[in-house]
């Protein structure tokens, strides 16, 4: 059995209790984030306030995606028209489909949604990536790769507030990649469980229409995942890859400059002027490419082959974006307490400080308390939210709490920070 259909009355209260949440956050810029808003929704209301995407749609035209994959979606939906034209009759919703860059490449309905649709602009060309058009259900499940469904007063543009719509991948069977979306959307009054049902029914009659071109298969590319802020986790296309610390601090600083380094720049980086023969490290970097293989961690000069995500890179992004939130959301403990390489140390040292600082600035009672469950010792960031946090705020007893636990230093990350515990944001050296 299916879900059943909301009624009138229930599908009004629905939006009205996330029209009430959508002005708490958006009025406060994400500070006060309702405590049922789900994970995936809240972090993409996060990300569309620090993309700074309008919070109402605009046009946004963009070529779509010209490159094999995108050819053969476009010829794929080409030949699936008049079927998604038929079903589109049939339900009376709108359906639209889009490319790996959130293009819209198809949009069917009839005339009278068609012109509505056009007033939010959805129309072949334009764009509905989230750090274009804030939350929607085509840009989340392009982003996440599974289906999605965003509800009327859950999307971030106020002219979308009418809609409904649900989204569901278009995957390349081969290879498995996501190389488009196909987005369903109704009046927000329309909301039923048919809206994914329909989704995924077109997106399996446009994968069947690209089986038939011979949709151009590609190898999986090599994915590198590094964390380092906190417990320290090395994955390659998803299964852990076991390191020596020396064997992680090397992918750390490899992973750091995507061009490379040359040998003399990777011995510095890693022993500084610690009396270390070259030799060492030249067996170093023969066992770690043992584990990784030849054609992974290549030389003249030292590099990795491959698509890198690094936590410490995407950290610094986040905070020259003002993105405290965000860098907060990556640790997980003390970055490399134990870490012997300068530069490593010089990275993480400007990652913490900056972070740091931030909170000393903003004062802010919901990121302090995250902080202190990675650095509890750290009071002053307590003392200096409590101070800016009004009285009777419910935060008020919990910061009280962590400052009564923060009575002795953690020395790994003391040591770590040394006389830099207050110094201005600086810039990160030996780059």
């Amino acid at each position: 059995m299916g879900r059943p259909m909301a009624s009138a009355v229930e599908l009004r209260a629905l939006r009205d209790t996330w029209a009430a949440h959508w002005t708490r956050f958006f009025q406060t810029d994400g500070q006060e984030a309702p405590p049922a808003l789900p994970r995936a929704l809240l972090d993409s209301w996060r990300r569309t306030l620090a993309s700074a995407a309008p919070l109402a749609t605009k046009a946004a035209a963009h070529l779509p995606a010209d490159g094999d994959e995108g050819l053969a979606l476009s010829e794929a939906v080409r030949q699936a028209a008049p079927s998604i034209r038929e079903l589109s009759s049939e339900s009376g919703y709108l359906i639209a489909v889009a490319d790996a860059t959130a293009s819209l490449i198809h949009v069917s309905a009839g005339r009278e949604m068609l012109d509505q649709a056009e007033r939010v602009n959805a129309v072949p060309g334009s764009v509905w990536a989230e750090h274009v058009m804030g939350t929607n259900a085509l840009g989340l499940a392009l982003r996440t790769g599974r289906p999605a469904r965003v509800f009327a007063t859950q999307h971030a543009a106020r002219q979308l507030h009418d809609w409904t719509c649900w989204a569901v991948p278009v995957h390349n069977r081969t290879t498995g990649a996501v190389c488009g979306v196909v987005n369903i959307s109704a009046p927000w009054d329309h909301s039923s469980p048919m809206g994914t049902t329909l989704a995924r029914s077109v997106s399996l009659l446009t994968e069947d229409a690209m089986d038939r071109a011979g949709f151009p298969a590609r190898p999986e590319p090599r994915r590198l995942s590094v964390r380092l802020l906190g417990p320290v986790r090395v994955t390659l296309r998803g299964v852990p890859v076991q390191l020596s610390p020396r064997q992680t601090e090397i992918v750390a600083i490899l992973a750091m400059r995507p061009e490379g380094f040359s040998f003399d720049e990777l011995h510095t980086h890693l022993y500084g002027d610690r009396r270390v023969a070259a030799t060492t490290l030249r067996a170093e970097l023969s066992k770690l490419r043992a584990i990784l293989g030849e054609d992974l961690l290549v030389s003249r000069p030292y590099r990795l082959n491959a698509q890198v995500d690094l936590d410490l890179s995407r950290a610094l992004s986040y905070l020259a974006a003002g993105d405290t939130r965000q860098v907060l959301d990556l640790f997980h403990g003390e970055p490399l307490p134990g870490s012997a390489s300068p530069y490593l140390r010089e990275v993480c040292t400007h990652v913490c400080v900056s972070l740091r600082n931030r909170l000393l600035l903003t004062g802010c009672a919901v990121d302090a308390l995250r902080y202190a469950e990675i650095f509890p010792w750290d009071d002053e960031v307590l003392r200096t939210a409590m101070d800016r946090t009004p009285q009777g705020d419910p935060a008020i007893p919990l910061l009280m709490g962590r400052l009564s636990a923060a009575s002795s230093p953690a020395p790994t990350l003391r040591q770590h920070l040394g006389r830099t515990v207050g110094a201005q944001d600086g810039t990160v050296l030996s780059r």
